[in-house]
């Protein structure tokens, strides 16, 4: 673009409508395991929560290191929700010690759970993940390092300011329970009631929340919040509503359910038109 003499607006077009591809595909990816382990029903909830809820669709193209790192662990959910378990903990690793080192506070609990529920072998995941960790730290050392003219690990750095020395704190903060009152309704929409009722409907699907869940709750302890900190968790807590939202949907015709699927629908429609009002705000703004 630059031999062309294209303007740079143009160019910012070009960066962001590819990266929203990368990322897009990669939710698919978790689209399509999710079809797999659930079924067509599931994933099609999946698509339709998704698509109504504007924060996240508007994040994809960010050109952050937040969106960077999401499109990957959208990839590690989808090998998660695989089987392929060692896969989903080296795209995280990878996007630890790349583009995100916060993501350390979604693997812990995952790796954790895996270890627990003798879903991975210790001495295996350990390996895969150090041989990981070093390809990911020589590669982004020495990248970032001739880009930055000086010796860098860029998140080590960031991990440093934000958590050693705690003084992500110096660009604001909120409250403890900020996530969970604010950025996560606002973010998940009608999901956000629905993920709830997913995991008192479905046993299968605790499984999956715990890791998140924890994510978020380890987050909270940290004073500076933004929603795009926690944007990863936002797929996973969208699958659960799905769940919920296809058992809603199959039992309808009942007496007790036909109110909660109308209820249901009701959000739906709820969070279709609080997204085109942050839509048009946007714009305006």
């Amino acid at each position: 673009m630059n031999l062309l003499h294209v303007p740079k607006l143009y160019s910012l077009y070009a960066v962001r409508l590819v990266l929203g591809g990368i990322v897009l595909s990669t939710l698919r990816f978790f689209r399509i395991q999710i079809k797999k382990k659930f079924g067509f029903q599931v994933e099609a909830f999946f698509v339709i929560l998704t698509a109504s809820q504007f924060h996240l669709l508007f994040y994809c193209t960010r050109p952050l290191p937040n969106i960077l790192a999401f499109a990957l662990v959208n990839l590690a959910y989808g090998f998660w929700f695989k089987g392929s378990l060692y896969a989903a903990l080296n795209c995280m690793v990878f996007a630890t010690l790349v583009f995100r080192c916060d993501i350390l506070l979604l693997i812990a609990p995952l790796g954790l759970e895996l270890l627990l529920t003798k879903s991975v072998s210790f001495w295996k995941a350990l390996t895969s993940c150090l041989a990981a960790a070093f390809l990911s730290i020589g590669l982004t050392v020495l990248v970032d390092s001739v880009i930055w003219k000086r010796l860098l690990w860029p998140e080590l750095e960031v991990f440093w300011f934000n958590s050693v020395l705690n003084r992500s704190s110096e660009w604001g903060t909120h409250p403890l329970h900020w996530y969970f009152t604010s950025a996560l309704p606002r973010s998940l929409l009608a999901a956000y009631p629905l993920f709830l009722l997913g995991v008192l409907l479905d046993r299968r699907v605790f499984f999956y929340i715990l890791p998140v869940l924890s994510f978020v709750l380890l987050y909270s302890k940290l004073p500076h919040k933004e929603l795009r900190f926690i944007i990863s968790s936002i797929p996973v807590f969208n699958f659960a509503a799905a769940v919920a939202a296809s058992r809603l949907y199959n039992n309808r015709k009942k007496s007790f359910w036909k109110f909660l699927y109308i209820a249901m629908l009701g959000l739906i429609l709820g969070s279709l038109h609080g997204s085109f009002f942050h839509g048009i705000v946007r714009k305006l703004s």
